[in-house]
C-alpha cells in the first residue's frame, strides 16, 4: 500500500473514530437527563446541586473547547484528540463509582475535560483531512449527535427501570476503550504550530461563570438571598471577572477568544446567535424527560424514548440537509429550522395530555413524541447548515472557529440550564414552570434568533451564483 493509498485509509478510519467519540459524548450528554430524579433521590441531594452536574460539565467543556484548537496546533490535532478520549473514559468509569453529589460532579469535571475536545479537534482534522468535502463531511456530524440522543434515553430509561443510574455513566467505558484501540493504530506526523495558551483568559472566564452560577445556586437553596450581599456580591465578582476576561484578551498578544472572532460583524451576530441557540434548545430540551414525569407522570423507560423521535428525525434529516448544503443555501434551511423548532416548543409548553385526531385519541406520550419528532425536524434543517455557514466566514482557521461556536453555545446551555433549575426551585409546581419555560423559549427564538439568521451570511449562495455567473464569492477579510 503506498503512502497517498495509507493516508486516504486513516483518514476515514479517523473520522470513524472521531464519529464513535462524538456518539459517546452525545450519550452522555442525553443520558443524564433521564438520571435526574433517581440521582436527586439516590444521593439524597437538592436539585440545585444536582444540576451542577450538568451546569459543572458544561462550564469545564466551555472553557477547553477554544483552548483544545490552540493546544492541538502546539501539541498535534491527532496525539491531544487522543489524550481526550482518555480523560472522558475515565472521568466516565469516576462518574459510575462517586458516593456522593460532591464527588459525581467532580468525575463530571474530568469527563468535561475530555469531552470538551472532542469537537473542534475532529473538525480542524476533518477539515484538513477532507478539503474537497468539508461541508458534507462536517454536516454529517450534526446527524451523529441524534443518534446518542436515540441511545442515551431508551437505554438510560432501561438501566433505570431494572439497574441503577451508575450504570447509566459505565456504558461510556466500552465504547471509550474501543476508540483509543483505533487511535492508536493510526501513525501520522503532525505539522505543530507552537503557540502559548491563555492561562489568564481561561481562568478569568471559567471564573465569572462559576460566580455567575454560585448566585444562582445560592439563590435556588434559599430564595430570600435575593436581597443579601452574597448573591449580589457573587453577581458583581462575575462581572469583575467578565470585564477582566474581556480586557485581558483585547490587549493580550495570543488570546483564548481572538476579539476579531468575537466582537465584529458578522462574528459578532453568529455568537449571539450561538448563544441564544445554546440556551433555547441544547438546555430547555435536556428537561424534557423530567417534564414527562413531573407532568405526565410516565415511567423511566417511557420519559427515557421520549427524546427518540427527536433524534431520530433529526439525524435524517441533517444527513440529507448535509448533501444539498450548497443548492439550498444556508440561510433557508436555519430560518426553517429555527421557526419550527420555536413551534415545537410551543405545543409542548401547553401541557396536552390528550387531543383527538379524527376520532383517533392520542396520549400524553404520542403527543410528545410527535412534538419531538417536530423539533428534531427543525434542528436537523439549522444544524449542519449554521455549523458551515460559521466556518466559511474564515475557513483556515475551522479549529478556531469550532471551538468558539461550541463555547459560545456551551455558555447559552449552561445559563438555560442554571435559569431552568432556578425556576423549578422558586416555583411550587414544577409542572407549570416548566410550562412556562418552554413557552418562553419559543417566544424568544421566534421574536429575536429568527431576525439573527438573516443578518448571517449565507456563502452557500454565494458560490451557487458564483458558479452561474463565473465570478468570485466574496469572503471575510482577515484584520490588518
Amino acid at each position: 500500500m503506498t503512502r497517498d493509498q495509507r493516508r486516504r485509509e486513516d483518514r476515514y478510519i479517523f473520522f470513524a473514530a472521531a464519529s464513535l467519540s462524538l456518539l459517546m459524548f452525545s450519550i452522555d450528554s442525553t443520558v443524564v437527563a433521564v438520571a435526574i430524579p433517581a440521582i436527586t433521590r439516590d444521593l439524597q441531594a437538592s436539585l440545585v446541586w444536582v444540576g451542577w452536574t450538568l451546569t459543572g460539565y458544561s462550564l469545564i467543556q466551555t472553557v477547553v473547547m477554544p483552548v483544545a484548537g490552540r493546544l492541538g496546533e502546539s501539541l498535534g490535532l491527532l496525539r491531544l484528540f487522543f489524550a481526550s478520549v482518555v480523560l472522558f473514559t475515565l472521568g466516565s468509569t469516576l462518574c459510575g463509582l462517586a458516593p456522593n453529589i460532591y464527588l459525581l460532579i467532580l468525575a463530571r469535571a474530568i469527563q468535561a475535560l475530555g469531552g470538551g475536545g472532542f469537537l473542534p479537534l475532529s473538525a480542524a482534522i476533518v477539515s484538513r483531512e477532507f478539503p474537497e468535502s468539508r461541508q458534507q463531511m462536517i454536516g454529517l456530524f450534526s446527524s451523529i449527535f441524534p443518534l446518542g440522543g436515540v441511545i442515551g434515553p431508551n437505554l438510560g430509561g432501561l438501566i433505570l427501570q431494572f439497574v441503577s443510574w451508575r450504570e447509566i455513566f459505565l456504558v461510556n467505558v466500552p465504547i471509550g476503550i474501543v476508540i483509543l484501540v483505533v487511535l492508536s493504530r493510526l501513525s501520522r506526523p503532525e505539522v505543530r504550530t507552537p503557540r502559548s495558551v491563555d492561562v489568564i483568559g481561561a481562568a478569568t472566564f471559567a471564573a465569572a461563570i462559576f460566580c455567575l452560577l454560585s448566585a444562582l445556586t445560592a439563590l435556588g437553596n434559599n430564595p430570600t438571598l435575593v436581597g443579601s450581599p452574597v448573591f449580589w456580591g457573587l453577581l458583581g465578582l462575575a462581572s469583575i471577572f467578565l470585564g477582566a476576561f474581556w480586557a485581558h484578551e483585547r490587549r493580550t498578544q495570543d488570546p483564548l477568544v481572538d476579539p476579531a472572532l468575537v466582537g465584529r460583524p458578522p462574528f459578532l451576530t453568529v455568537n449571539v446567535y450561538n448563544l441564544m441557540f445554546g440556551a433555547c434548545v441544547f438546555s430547555f430540551f435536556s428537561f424534557v424527560p423530567y417534564y414527562a414525569v413531573v407532568q405526565f407522570g410516565l415511567s423511566p423507560v417511557e420519559s427515557g424514548a421520549i427524546l427518540t423521535p427527536r433524534s431520530l428525525v433529526m439525524s435524517v434529516t441533517a444527513t440529507l440537509t448535509s448533501f444539498f448544503l450548497i443548492r439550498l443555501g444556508y440561510r433557508l434551511p436555519m430560518a426553517l429550522g429555527i421557526g419550527i423548532i420555536s413551534l415545537s416548543l410551543f405545543l409542548v409548553g401547553q401541557g396536552w395530555s390528550e387531543v383527538a385526531i379524527d376520532g383517533v385519541r392520542v396520549g400524553a406520550f404520542g403527543l410528545l413524541a410527535l412534538q419531538m419528532g417536530l423539533a428534531g425536524l427543525g434542528m436537523g434543517l439549522a444544524a449542519p447548515a449554521g455549523n458551515n455557514a460559521v466556518l466559511d466566514l474564515m475557513p483556515e482557521r475551522a479549529g478556531a472557529i469550532t471551538g468558539l461556536r461550541g463555547m459560545f453555545r456551551s455558555t447559552g446551555g449552561i445559563l438555560g440550564t442554571a435559569a431552568v433549575v432556578l425556576i423549578l426551585e422558586l416555583v411550587s409546581d414544577r409542572a407549570a414552570g416548566l410550562r412556562a419555560t418552554f413557552t418562553g423559549a419559543a417566544a424568544l427564538l421566534a421574536g429575536f434568533v429568527l431576525p439573527l439568521v438573516f443578518l448571517i451570511p449565507d456563502s452557500a449562495r454565494e458560490r451557487r451564483q458564483a458558479r452561474r455567473t463565473g465570478t468570485i464569492p466574496t469572503t471575510v477579510p482577515d484584520d490588518d
